[in-house]
């Protein structure tokens, strides 16, 4: 049984994942633990297989096939299960009990409560590790980002920290995004000034990644070149919040295809949605099939590959892509 906290994941990452067969995050910070799970992705080298959910449920011995069939060349193949839940039980449960080394599991999940079924059994397996990850105020955020800075060798210097904290907001995924970002450019270096900052460290305090996902799955070509403008390379972070939220598109749309109508899978969506918002998911569930659904997801994944093979051009290849999402989305109106 391997129950994590949250400063042990970085060593588990690095030292401990050959010594099990998966991992659960959850949490209330979806931008987060889908970052923790990217983290054990690229540890591991590989790209992971993204389980249809509603697949593997209607057939237990697929999913567990997936598990067991370890490559003649000895790579373990990754299996992610984005939006897990208590009904994956179902076929994970023959996974969990198993005691040999297999292919890996990457479960991730909004928060889960202590007596959760999922929860329990992962942290009970012997050969799966589970992390909470728990709301996280102002003060822990600068505790942990002044943590990376001296990991790196750095310090800040004089209104360096404030600068760059003003410029990136409070988000966590970007926090953590943008100081990476910040103490590879001043590699060799011992302090972070507000020059550096400034230089490296896009303003995206104000921006708001429901405007411009709205902009693209609406349609609407004017705003979504308006605002990459206005956001210039600060779309590469943008693409993670876009790959969440077709994500959670997708779980909805297969409620719908089990038979939930549309107003009782946005009403009962969990964690709910925001008022403000359920207007736009209404039309965009209306817009887009689950097959819909899956191509923008690939697309999003191609898109965020190619642009780091081609760091130079990565801005054309952003931009490139989500105004043809946005031709998409204009041809379904």
């Amino acid at each position: 049984m391997t129950v994590l906290r949250e400063e042990e994941f970085d060593a588990f990452v690095k030292r401990r994942l050959s010594s099990v067969n998966g991992v659960l995050v959850h949490g209330v910070d979806a931008a987060a633990v889908a970052g923790m799970g990217r983290q054990v992705a690229r540890q591991l080298g590989a790209s992971p297989q993204r389980i249809d959910v509603a697949a593997a449920k209607a057939s237990i011995g697929m999913f567990q096939d997936s598990f067991l069939s370890l490559s003649l060349l000895g790579d373990r193949e990754v299996l992610l299960i984005d939006g897990a839940d208590d009904s994956c039980l179902k076929f994970l449960e023959a996974s969990l009990a198993f005691e040999q080394p297999a292919n890996f599991v990457i479960l991730l999940a909004d928060s889960l409560s202590k007596t959760s079924k999922l929860r329990v059994a992962c942290e009970a397996s012997k050969l799966f590790a589970a992390l909470t990850l728990y709301e996280e105020d102002r003060s822990k955020l600068l505790a942990r980002i002044e943590k990376h800075v001296l990991s790196c060798g750095l310090r800040w210097g004089e209104g360096a920290e404030e600068v760059f904290f003003a410029s990136v907001g409070n988000d966590r995924m970007i926090v953590m995004q943008e100081a990476e970002k910040l103490t590879t450019y001043c590699h060799g270096k011992t302090e972070i000034s507000e020059i550096h900052v400034n230089e490296v460290c896009g303003d995206t305090a104000e921006f708001d990644a429901d405007q411009l996902i709205d902009a693209v799955l609406g349609g609407d070509l004017e705003s979504t070149d308006r605002i990459m403008t206005s956001l210039g390379n600060d779309t590469r972070s943008f693409f993670v919040m876009l790959q969440l939220h077709i994500s959670k598109l997708q779980s909805l749309r297969t409620e719908m295809e089990r038979g939930q109508t549309l107003d009782m899978v946005v009403k009962n969506a969990k964690p709910p949605i925001f008022f403000k918002r359920k207007t736009a998911i209404t039309n965009q569930l209306r817009k887009f099939e689950l097959n819909d659904l899956i191509d923008i997801q690939e697309t999003i994944s191609g898109t965020t590959f190619l642009s780091r093979k081609n760091a130079n051009l990565a801005d054309a290849i952003n931009n490139r892509a989500l105004l043809s999402l946005a031709r998409l989305a204009r041809s379904r109106m």
